[in-house]
């Protein structure tokens, strides 16, 4: 008879399974687990940056990762990379320099489960065939009064179609994450076609995060990588140009997961007493994150604004009360104090503009 003790779960020896001294930490402000170099252990979450993370165990498969999708950007690209991502940004803060920013970069490590298997099913759908339609287009102009032109449509003639599929399919992606569409959403798309067989120095140094979902659980998004697979199959077996409500009744074999790394960074700036994360796709150079304008920044600019604005009224004020002896420096000294009382106006709308951009970044 099993105790208690002897049901639960083995933590997963991480050294002897990825070849490298790794150890699984909890992050209570994202929620995210992660591994983590042993070393990198007590620094704040690689993810979010909002906290310091608690060891725990790990209770992963008993293999690594099958396979990696190799860097495609260096980091001595980086650099250029953040410098382009900030161009144009009106009052920086001061850690959002690119060179920081590349100085604070880490590896970061996304997992995905590519699925293989067979398809049984019976299907139907509406296919669509593309043909023209020649028309006449008549306007008038008071030049050349009525004139005729012709004009070519394109429409779509539908048309239902059932059959039989019977198919494999191979290295159909599935998340391996329950945030996975959000993270995707940032990062943009992977090519998937250029992957590598999984090697420790992959991770070396590099944060990876768990997957949230084993393969029962990212089934229904496995499902949906197989439905639309044979749908488009279906529509070049029909020599279609479209499909629509398309549907069918399946059977599954042969189900084989395989594990995939994506490649992506991480770094971040400091703004307004917070940390900001940014997050940067490792193949094809995207990145995400909030761009934040300095209020202090904008701020300081006000003040020396308004303090232009007070030196113009003076000198203004002087050449105003020279114009009673002298009436043209009067003249002169009018237009000065009007342009300063101008600025002086002016003066608010750096720290205004500042925090109304601020306030648009949080929303996107």
């Amino acid at each position: 008879m099993s105790t208690e003790a002897e049901s639960e779960p083995k933590a997963t020896d991480l050294a002897a399974v990825w070849g490298l001294p790794l150890m699984a930490v909890h992050c209570p402000s994202c929620d995210q687990v992660h591994l983590v170099p042993e070393e990198a252990a007590p620094q704040p979450c690689p993810f979010c940056r909002q906290g310091p993370v608690a060891p725990q165990p790990a209770y992963l498969r008993d293999e690594p990762p099958e396979q990696v999708v190799p860097y495609r950007i260096t980091e001595g690209q980086l650099e250029s990379l953040f410098e382009k991502w900030a161009r144009g940004l009106w009052f920086r803060p001061p850690e959002m320099e690119p060179r920081l920013l590349a100085h604070r970069t880490r590896r970061y490590l996304i997992p995905l489960w590519l699925v293989d298997g067979q398809v049984e099913a019976s299907w139907r759908a509406d296919v669509g065939f593309n043909y023209q339609v020649v028309s006449s287009q008549d306007s008038y102009s008071e030049r050349s009064g009525w004139s005729s032109q012709q004009v070519t449509e394109t429409r779509v003639r539908w048309e239902p179609r059932l059959g039989y599929l019977k198919r494999t399919y191979n290295n159909l992606p599935a998340p391996a994450l329950e945030d996975h569409r959000q993270l995707m959403a940032r990062l943009g798309a992977y090519d998937l076609g250029v992957r590598s067989a999984y090697q420790p120095e992959a991770v070396q140094g590099a944060a990876v995060r768990i997957p949230t979902l084993d393969p029962q659980a990212a089934w229904p998004g496995a499902e949906v990588a197989f439905v639309r697979a044979a749908e488009d199959e279906c529509r070049q077996a029909a020599g279609a140009d479209h499909i629509r409500d398309f549907a069918m009744e399946a059977q599954y074999h042969d189900l084989n997961w395989t594990q995939l790394l994506l490649p992506a960074y991480v770094t971040w700036y400091r703004e307004g007493g917070r940390i900001w994360p940014l997050l940067i796709n490792g193949q094809s150079g995207k990145v995400s994150g909030v761009r934040r304008v300095s209020v202090q920044k904008a701020s300081n600019a006000a003040i020396v604004m308004g303090l232009v604005a007070l030196l113009i009224l003076c000198i203004g004020g002087l050449l105003a009360l020279l114009g009673i002896a002298l009436p043209p420096a009067g003249v002169v000294g009018a237009l000065v104090m009007a342009a300063g009382g101008l600025l002086a106006l002016a003066a608010p709308i750096p720290p205004i503009w500042a925090w109304m951009a601020n306030r648009r970044s949080e929303g996107t």
